[in-house]
């Protein structure tokens, strides 16, 4: 029971890191879509930040090892 608590409590902190990203992202995004045409803006605007969502859902889904985890692989596979 804590596990899916835990899972759901991980999953929405993931959720508003990834938006505050995007919010943080959101003036760039905008000063640079001042080079292109007005009706492609909107488009723009809403594709890359749709990547960027992908992107960040990727790599906070990555397990990386740990220091000792990595190390003790390398020597595994340099015997």
């Amino acid at each position: 029971m804590d596990g899916q608590f835990e899972q759901k409590k991980k999953q929405k902190d993931e959720t508003y890191d990834i938006e505050h990203l995007i919010a943080c992202f959101s003036p760039m995004i905008r000063k640079k879509l001042s080079n292109t045409s007005y009706q492609e803006r909107e488009d723009l605007e809403q594709e890359l930040k749709i990547k960027m969502f992908e992107k960040a859902d990727m790599l906070l889904c990555q397990d990386v090892p740990g220091f000792w985890e990595f190390i003790l692989y390398m020597v595994d596979e340099n015997s």
